[in-house]
This record gives C-alpha cells, structure tokens and sequence, in this order.
C-alpha cells in the first residue's frame, strides 16, 4: 500500500502563468508503491465555495526532489499517476474527512 499522511501545515505560493502567486494548503500526500514518486494533493486557501458543498477544488502535484532539501512541484501529467493519486486522497477523504 502506498504511505499516505495529511499535512495542512504546509502552505505552498505557486505562481501561474502571469506571475500572479497563490496560496495552497496540502491537505494530502503519498509516496507511490507502483512509482516510488511522491505526490501531494493542495488546496487553494480561501477556496470558494461550490454549488455542492461536499466538493472541494484540488490540485495534484509531483514533488521532484532537488539538491540541499529543495524540490520543484509538477503538475500531474501522467494519466496511471495521476489516477493512483486521485483514487487514494478519494479513498482517504471518505474515510477521514479530509476537507
């Protein structure tokens, strides 16, 4: 089974494509069993809320560890990653509410 763990202690500015920085709490992560990859799941902080108030807006990323603890995050592109990541944070949030 891959290693799972909630952490919304760490917050993430992530800029998009104008420059514009946003900020993301992780409410998810895991290592890949299939992969050895490590993935987090990032909410934006102050996410609107929804017509159907038991969705919330997630954003799946690679983390691509760098030199000296540094990391780069990765949109997940990958169809196979990116199904394993979204099955276990479903998986888990039903189970423990993660929102």
């Amino acid at each position: 089974m891959a290693e799972l763990s909630r952490n919304e202690e760490e917050m993430y500015r992530i800029p998009d494509e104008n420059g514009d920085e946003h900020l993301f709490v992780e409410i998810f992560r895991m290592t890949s069993d299939r992969t050895n990859k490590t993935f987090v799941v990032l909410e934006p902080v102050g996410n609107p809320e929804t017509e159907d108030e038991d969705t919330i807006e997630v954003y799946a990323f690679e983390i691509e560890e760098l030199e000296d603890e540094e990391f780069v995050l990765k949109i997940v592109e990958d169809d196979a990653d990116f199904e394993e990541v979204m099955e276990a944070f479903d998986i888990v949030n039903d189970e423990v509410g993660l929102d």
